[in-house]
């Protein structure tokens, strides 16, 4: 049950994402770096991690590692 709350929470906080702080998140999640985002998407470093900042407050978290945990709460990894 209280598994099922934090997935259900995690998603809601997920669907606040805009379509690219979403395909950063998944990048993040997926082990790559600032630099490899980047030049995967084909933006600047520092716009990954502006991108980066707004993901961390949107979903009220301070680390990837929190970040791996929303992931695995709503079944992406």
């Amino acid at each position: 049950m209280i598994k099922e709350i934090k997935k259900s929470n995690s998603i809601e906080l997920l669907t606040t994402l805009a379509s690219r702080e979403r395909e950063v998140f998944d990048l993040i999640v997926s082990g790559q770096r600032t630099k490899e985002i980047s030049d995967q998407l084909n933006i600047k470093p520092n716009t990954v991690s502006t991108i980066k900042k707004v993901i961390f407050r949107k979903l009220k978290v301070s680390t990837n590692i929190e970040l791996f945990k929303i992931a695995q709460e709503c079944e992406l990894v």
